[in-house]
């Protein structure tokens, strides 16, 4: 399961939600490696993220997360390539009643992570399945607050260590869980003993691609937790507080959602006015350049 890195938005968040194209998917030819049932896997084609949420899911044209390999029959879900050896420890782990229960409850990404769990994997791994997990789980609030908590409790459990940007990172949605399900107080005492000063640092000028990179993605968590402090403080709990998302994205929202935004989103959106329309203007343009390829197309006889 690939970790996305920090992105930023491109012009695709110009459109609107109905020009924005559904993921497209490569089928695939598997064989469960318990039981050897032949199956077929609608793998998704990746694309490039455009931004994140302040929960890590990405904005974009691919599925987040993408669905995984899953046996029909026994329903072991393929979260990697299993050897011979977690094949024979996996097996009686997916026929009991507790993993044939989780099929009737949880998310793909939640049985993932219970597997993990189950198999000895590290904290890098289980925790980045729970989170997806809650991704998943959009549109069930009970079931999302329910991972949410059990991210945070287990994440807390990790050691600290501020040298891991991977830690560094997982802190961070740890947190910003924490404030989703409204407990501000324990988001705030753990996010002040997150060690920002190690973030703070500069971009090096001529220095190697790597360095570059490295301070850039560090410079990038320092913004995520100034802006996670400000949500906190003001007891934002929504999912996307639209001065933590893209600025494109939060703009075409603006839009979109005139009649349901909260009193801090709208005082975003008025001082935001000449972004909003200059976003108007280009969503009435694609979709005239759409409607203009469509007549052209159907001119031709193509």
């Amino acid at each position: 399961m690939t970790r996305l890195p920090l992105l930023a938005p491109l012009a695709f968040l110009a459109l609107s939600p109905a020009a924005q194209a559904a993921t497209p998917t490569v089928k695939r030819a598997m064989t469960c490696p318990i039981g050897g049932e032949a199956f077929d896997y609608q793998q998704p084609v990746s694309s490039a993220a455009l931004g994140m949420r302040p929960d890590g899911k990405p904005y974009g044209t691919s599925a987040a997360p993408a669905p995984l390999p899953e046996c029909p029959g026994n329903g072991l879900v393929l979260y990697k390539d299993y050897t011979a050896d977690e094949t024979k420890t996996l097996a009686p782990l997916v026929a009991s009643d507790d993993y044939q229960a989780l099929r009737r409850t949880d998310t793909q990404y939640y049985r993932a992570y219970w597997l993990m769990r189950q198999m000895g994997v590290g904290p890098e791994d289980y925790l980045w399945a729970l989170l997806q997990a809650a991704w998943e789980a959009e549109g069930k609030p009970e079931l999302r607050a329910r991972y949410f908590g059990e991210l945070a409790a287990a994440s807390a459990k990790v050691p600290p260590n501020p040298a891991d940007i991977d830690w560094i990172g997982m802190e961070g949605r740890s947190i910003d869980a924490l404030r989703e399900l409204g407990r501000f107080d324990e988001a705030a005492a753990r996010l002040a003993k997150v060690p920002l000063a190690r973030l703070d640092v500069a971009v090096p000028v001529g220095g190697g691609e790597k360095a570059v990179s490295e301070a850039k993605v560090k410079r990038g968590w320092l913004s995520f937790f100034a802006q996670l402090k400000v949500a906190i403080a003001r007891r934002d709990a929504s999912i996307e507080p639209f001065d933590m998302i893209p600025r494109s994205v939060a703009l075409g929202y603006c839009i979109d959602r005139t009649a349901s935004l909260a009193d801090q989103d709208r005082t975003f959106c008025a001082k935001e006015q000449a972004g909003v329309e200059e976003v108007r203007t280009a969503r009435a343009k694609a979709e005239d350049d759409i409607k203009a390829l469509s007549r052209s197309r159907e001119a031709s006889g193509r």
